[in-house]
């Protein structure tokens, strides 16, 4: 990753996602219903957001581009701690740009 002015590139797609993707989920209690596990952006995604910085991956075939969202598998925390289990998080993402090799 390196950032030029108010633009962030990044190597890759693999690159991107770990940036926005909170390293893991959390088991979340919401009053009587049922728990669910939810997955989040990164604080560092979303503090690049308000400082309205834009994103470019450095690939031309980008599926992250193509989709606008991220996804990858991340632990499972209840408490603080792992319950031995990951799930999916996909999160769609905002300020990407296209990469142009020129």
């Amino acid at each position: 990753m390196k950032q030029i002015g108010n633009k962030i590139y990044f190597n890759s797609d693999g690159e991107f996602t770990d940036f926005c993707i909170r390293p893991y989920a959390e088991i979340v209690r919401n009053g009587n219903s049922a728990p669910s596990v939810i997955g989040d952006y990164s604080d560092e995604y979303n503090q690049c957001l308000e400082q309205g910085k834009v994103f470019i991956i450095e690939d031309e075939d980008s599926e992250v581009y193509k989709r606008q969202c991220v996804s990858k598998r991340v632990p499972v925390l209840m408490d603080g701690v792992s319950i031995g289990r990951d799930t999916l998080v996909q999160l769609d993402v905002q300020n990407l740009e296209e990469f142009f090799d020129y």
